[in-house]
C-alpha cells in the first residue's frame, strides 16, 4: 500500500457542524495530507458531526469503500461529490468525494475508509484512511 504524498493525493479536511468534535490529539501542521486523521481519536457528543472531504481518482474507476465497526455508535449520513478543479468539463481530474458522519450513541467504534477499483476487490488498495471515534455524553 502506498501512502508518499505523491500517490496519496488525498485532501482531509474536518469541518465541525457541531460543537463536541475533538481529534484527541494536536495535528502536526507537517504532516503530509493524507495522514490527517489517520490512526487519530474523534470525540464527539451524540449528535455530533463533521464532514471529511477525500480525493478520488473516479475518473480511473476508483471509489471509496467505507466500514464502520459500531453504526449504532457513528454512521456515514451521506456523500456528495464535486470537482477539485471546480469544472465537471475536464477529462481525468480529481474529483472529491465529502463525507457526512454523525455520531448517534456514547461508545467507541472504528472507522475505515479505502479507495479502490471495485471490479478488484482482491488487489490493495489505492489508499486508505483510519480514525477513532468515541462518543461521550
Amino acid at each position: 500500500m502506498r501512502h508518499s504524498s505523491e500517490t496519496f493525493h488525498t485532501l482531509l479536511l474536518l469541518v465541525l457542524l457541531f460543537s463536541g468534535c475533538d481529534l484527541g490529539e494536536p495535528l502536526d501542521s507537517e504532516a503530509p495530507s493524507g495522514s490527517l486523521v489517520n490512526d487519530k481519536s474523534i470525540f464527539l457528543k451524540p449528535n455530533g458531526s463533521f464532514v471529511l472531504e477525500l480525493d478520488v481518482n473516479a475518473d480511473a474507476g476508483y471509489s471509496w469503500y467505507h466500514k464502520i465497526s459500531d453504526p449504532a455508535v457513528f454512521q456515514l449520513d451521506s456523500t456528495s461529490y464535486r470537482p477539485k478543479s471546480g469544472n465537471w468539463n475536464l477529462d481525468g481530474g480529481m474529483t472529491v468525494e465529502t463525507f457526512y458522519f454523525r455520531a448517534s450513541n456514547p461508545g467507541q467504534c472504528e472507522v475505515e475508509l479505502v479507495e479502490r477499483q471495485g471490479w478488484l476487490p482482491d488487489d490493495p488498495p489505492r489508499n486508505a484512511v483510519w480514525f477513532s471515534v468515541h462518543v461521550t455524553r
